[in-house]
């Protein structure tokens, strides 16, 4: 349509210029103008069809573009809402492709695991961990598809005892495995603790079943060997053995003593007293008693400072001086013995640790239990003795051993603050 309108422009001004007058050279020039100003009216109506189709389609791309960053604002708080779920979940998450790279690894994990996110994320699984590391080949399960079924490890590196499960993601953008950790160290303690508080309380109740039946026959012979005694009063040697049998009956009537007051419970009077004080009152005690090794060093850590704790002061020393005598004995020649106190938030830690001879492992799950010993002599009632006192004061007691270079008994008891 322009090509025609500016054909018949330059016609009529070549028309306009090969005229003969100025009439006619005038007419051809009004017809063009004519024209000229029909094309303009067209243009400005072209334009302003144009214009509005401008601004409709304007507007609806600012409509779409309003939708759309509503959408990424809706997807970034689904994001955002996601991200916080998984940095703050309770569980360890680390998710890694088929390519072995680790693309999340939350702060949970970071915590139980004890490794960096930065040092960790977008990194090669294997360049941080061995293949088994969570008791399962992550090659092959990669490899196959497969993902290992609920498991519990242990991580001797960390002291910790981990339940790991895992699931594989088949989705085209997002393949790989996601491994969840949990740490259940503190549930198997606690599990611990309360199968051998049940153990204690059966050992009791049979304890003191079996020293009530034997303490009413053993007064009896007790009494008879008395009576023997004094009748053999002629005969030396026979009265020597009645004296034997005496002897032996007073050692029973202690031992059904000591399993019948550890059967009772504890009659505990609590008042707040210094651990730190106390602490000093059994060394003035371990210093002065002979029957301690003085080749056994006693070195000791307390704080200026008092550690007031509500306790009943004659027991918790009993406790505390049981396990002292546990460790002089754990030193048979020479050694040192390490006495610490801390302070943590609200609770005193008491570390007792000696360089002795050690606890097999198979012995640790035992110690507190009534009547275990690997001493010669020795009821096996002192340590037990020890956690019950500990626990009746709602604290705790652990040890850690290793053969042939120790033991670590760590008290812990609620601080009274001042």
């Amino acid at each position: 349509m322009e090509k025609q309108i500016l054909s018949q422009l330059q016609e009529v001004a070549n028309r306009a210029l090969k005229a003969e007058n100025i009439e006619e050279s005038m007419k051809h020039l009004a017809h063009a103008f004519s024209l000229f100003s029909k094309e303009t009216v067209l243009i400005k109506k072209a334009y302003s069809d144009l214009k509005e189709q401008f601004e409709n389609v304007n507007q609806d791309l600012k409509l779409a573009n309003e939708k759309l960053l509503k959408k990424i604002n809706e997807r970034n708080l689904v994001a955002s809402y996601l991200n916080n779920i998984l940095k703050n979940i309770c569980q360890g998450i680390i998710f890694i492709d088929t390519d072995g790279i680790i693309t999340t690894f939350n702060k949970e994990a970071e915590k139980i695991l004890q490794k960096k996110e930065e040092d960790i994320i977008f990194k090669n699984f294997w360049n941080n961990f061995k293949d088994d590391y969570f008791g399962f080949s992550i090659k092959e399960s990669l490899k196959l598809g497969i993902c290992q079924k609920r498991t519990t490890i242990s991580l001797i590196s960390l002291n910790k005892q981990l339940e790991i499960s895992s699931s594989f993601i088949y989705e085209n953008f997002n393949k790989g495995m996601i491994i969840m950790i949990k740490d259940i160290t503190k549930i198997k303690k606690l599990e611990l603790i309360a199968n051998r508080n049940d153990r204690m309380n059966e050992l009791g109740k049979m304890a003191a079943i079996v020293a009530h039946e034997i303490k009413n026959p053993l007064g009896g012979i007790r009494g008879y060997a008395s009576l023997l005694y004094r009748n053999l009063e002629n005969s030396k040697h026979l009265q020597s053995m009645a004296k034997y049998i005496i002897d032996g009956t007073k050692s029973l009537e202690r031992l059904l003593n000591n399993v019948l007051h550890f059967s009772r419970p504890l009659d505990i009077n609590t008042k707040p007293y210094d651990i730190c004080l106390l602490i000093k009152e059994i060394a003035g005690l371990i210093k002065v008693d002979h029957s301690f090794s003085k080749n056994v060093i006693l070195e000791y850590h307390i704080p200026t400072k008092s550690i007031l704790s509500s306790i009943d002061k004659e027991l918790i020393k009993s406790a505390i001086f049981n396990i002292i005598v546990n460790a002089f004995q754990a030193i048979e020649n020479s050694g040192k013995i390490t006495i610490s106190i801390f302070k943590n938030n609200n609770i005193c830690m008491i570390n007792i640790s000696d360089n002795g001879k050690g606890i097999k492992s198979d012995d640790l799950e035992n110690i507190f239990s009534p009547f275990f010993t690997t001493k010669k002599e020795g009821n096996g009632l002192g340590l037990s003795e020890a956690y019950k006192i500990i626990q009746s004061h709602f604290g705790n007691i652990e040890v850690r051993s290793e053969i042939n270079k120790g033991s670590t008994f760590l008290i812990t008891l609620p601080i009274k603050e001042r």
